[in-house]
């Protein structure tokens, strides 16, 4: 007789050797009819999820770590396990039954009941909302499969991989991280004792969960006597800062100065063309076509001094964001960029014709 187990905590069917019991044949495209059978006499006593979100702020992989208390009630069983994780990209799968490694691969399998699969939303961190859980984040999720021997009495079994945090592009100034984890399948062993929980967040970060964790610092923990959702659901952004916020702040206000300063430069470079003209004594259209050079040349630095600082003013509060970050969907940026130019063109005939006009009227007021 042969097992098979499906989860993220783990499942087991009942199953013969060409088609799984109570499901159609896979190659035909047969659909779930019934809840499988869960496996006889072996039951989950406690659960321990650790679930570290910490590498994410150097842009490294989510890393998960389960450990099962099994207690098999009747006699050795020789079980293929399959675990199917809520999240993309699962690389060095690990598992261990007590202190025996146990050869895994990864398994291409059947349609799953919807309630094993993984969410299609995450909770949103502005309350009542939610967040589509990306449609390749919950369709790459590759199941590993691997065989087991379960003796009589109490088992320690336990997995470790890595995995890929989804990214929402929602999220300002940061992106939102999505991250799920599927519960569902630990209801059909034979029985389910106690779930204990623990989430680790990167500092200061942000966080929503279903189902409901407690935040103590930068950790989200829960215990539970059953299993409390089909799967847990994770959002999680990283803090802008301080330092960004008074950069985005001050940003705005140095582009205005330099463009007030710009502009009193051009008026400066036309006082001393005006004070020049009116030292010299011959003819005023020959004087007048001597300013023009410097009124151009005034202009045409203001331009670049505007352009300079607009392009600064964009790049540097992102730059102090954390690494990999840093939200740049749409086109709220190009926008920006574009506006800088052509201010910062606008500045050339701008700055040329207040510094004309200034040597002008300067020099009439000395005729």
């Amino acid at each position: 007789m042969r097992f098979i187990l499906l989860t993220g905590s783990f499942f087991l069917f009942l199953a013969g050797p060409q088609a799984w019991g109570n499901i159609g044949p896979p190659s035909s495209g047969g659909q779930i009819v019934a809840e499988p059978i869960g496996i006889q006499d072996v039951e989950i006593t406690h659960e321990t999820l650790s679930i570290d979100l910490r590498p994410l702020a150097s842009g490294g992989q989510v890393e998960v770590n389960v450990v099962y208390d099994l207690t098999n009630h009747g006699d050795e069983k020789s079980l293929d396990l399959l675990f199917v994780s809520g999240a993309a990209g699962m690389n060095n799968f690990m598992v261990r039954l007590g202190d025996q490694s146990i050869t895994s691969h990864p398994v291409d399998t059947s349609p799953i009941p919807s309630s094993w699969q993984a969410p299609k939303e995450t909770p949103s961190l502005q309350i009542n909302q939610t967040l589509s859980y990306l449609a390749y984040a919950r369709q790459s999720a590759v199941p590993y499969g691997f065989s087991v021997v379960v003796p009589h009495g109490q088992q320690t079994l336990s997995v470790k991989y890595f995995a890929e945090a989804a990214t929402h592009r929602y999220g300002s100034p940061t992106v939102y991280r999505q991250f799920a984890y599927i519960l569902a399948p630990a209801r059909s062993w034979s029985a389910f004792g106690k779930l204990d929980i623990t989430i680790h967040l990167p500092p200061d970060w942000r966080a929503a969960c279903t189902p409901a964790l407690s935040r103590v610092h930068d950790s989200l923990t829960g215990t539970f006597t059953e299993i409390p959702a089909d799967a847990i659901a994770l959002t999680v952004q990283a803090p802008e800062g301080f330092a960004y916020r008074v950069a985005s702040q001050a940003s705005i206000w140095l582009f205005t100065l330099v463009i007030i300063l710009s502009l009193l430069l051009c008026w400066r470079v036309g006082l001393a063309s005006g004070h020049r003209l009116r030292s010299l004594t011959d003819g005023n259209q020959n004087n007048l076509k001597r300013t023009w050079p410097r009124s151009l040349a005034a202009g045409t630095i203001s331009g670049i001094f505007v352009f300079g600082t607009g392009i600064l003013a964009i790049q540097i509060p992102d730059m102090l964001l954390p690494p990999g970050q840093v939200n740049h969907y749409g086109y709220g940026q190009v926008l920006a960029i574009v506006g800088v130019i052509m201010i910062s063109q606008l500045m050339v005939p701008v700055g040329f014709i207040v510094s004309q006009v200034t040597a002008r009227s300067f020099k009439k007021e000395g005729l």
